[in-house]
């Protein structure tokens, strides 16, 4: 009897483990997942935070080593543009709550992103 209990136990946090790393929620019963407004704005959030890293990355190695990166720099903001253009339109097809907030606070962090780079 110990050992079943102990196999449903373990079962169970298998399963938790699966849900959380499928859906990003921990529950024993997964409940659909991701909207799809909110895995696009997933989307062009770690967008922003790879070209925001590339960013500094870039300006790193022309500070330490003298190396001219003004065409990853260049890339990279070009890069954030486009985020800023994709978030703008996709701000208009929203309908969630949760995925319009998400969507204003990504586009206040890229609005200052830029804003500091300019």
């Amino acid at each position: 009897m110990k050992r079943l209990l102990i196999v449903v136990v373990l079962a169970a946090g298998a399963l938790v483990a699966y849900n959380y790393a499928t859906t990003g929620s921990i529950t024993l019963v997964p409940s659909g997942g991701v909207s799809v407004e909110d895995r696009e704005v997933s989307e062009l959030r770690q967008r922003f935070e790879r070209a925001r890293t590339q960013f500094a990355q870039a300006h790193r190695a022309a500070a330490i080593g003298g190396v001219d990166t003004t065409g990853d720099v260049e890339a990279t903001l070009a890069d954030v543009g486009r985020i800023e253009r994709e978030l703008a339109a996709l701000k208009k097809r929203l309908t969630s709550p949760p995925s319009i907030r998400e969507a204003e606070d990504l586009s206040r962090a890229v609005a200052e992103f830029s804003r500091q780079t300019r």
